[in-house]
C-alpha cells in the first residue's frame, strides 16, 4: 500500500509541490499501477519462446555516409565548418 507520505516524498524528490487533492489522486493512481504490475508478475514466462529476429540489422538499410548540403541549424554564425556560439565573458 502506498502512503500519502511516500507520494509527498516523491513530489519532493521531483521538486513538485503537490496539493492535498493531488496527493490523494496520485496515491490511488500509483496503487492501481502497482496492482497492474503485480498482475504482470503472475504471467508464466517459462513456457514462452523468445522472439528471434528474422532479419539482420545490417539488412534493414545500407549504412552509407552522405554529405549534407543544407543548413540544419539555420544559422549564419559559422567558422571553418563549425557553428560559432556567443562569446562567454
Amino acid at each position: 500500500m502506498v502512503t500519502k507520505e511516500q507520494v509527498r516524498h516523491l513530489g519532493w524528490l521531483s521538486r513538485i509541490e503537490l496539493s492535498d487533492s493531488e496527493i490523494e489522486r496520485y496515491t490511488s493512481q500509483i496503487e492501481e499501477i502497482i496492482k497492474y504490475l503485480d498482475t504482470l508478475d503472475t504471467i508464466p514466462l517459462k513456457e514462452i519462446e523468445p522472439i528471434v529476429a528474422k532479419k539482420k540489422f545490417s539488412d534493414l538499410r545500407p549504412d552509407e555516409q552522405e554529405k549534407f548540403e543544407g543548413d540544419a541549424l539555420g544559422t549564419k554564425y559559422r567558422k571553418d565548418g563549425f557553428v560559432k556560439g556567443p562569446r562567454m565573458v
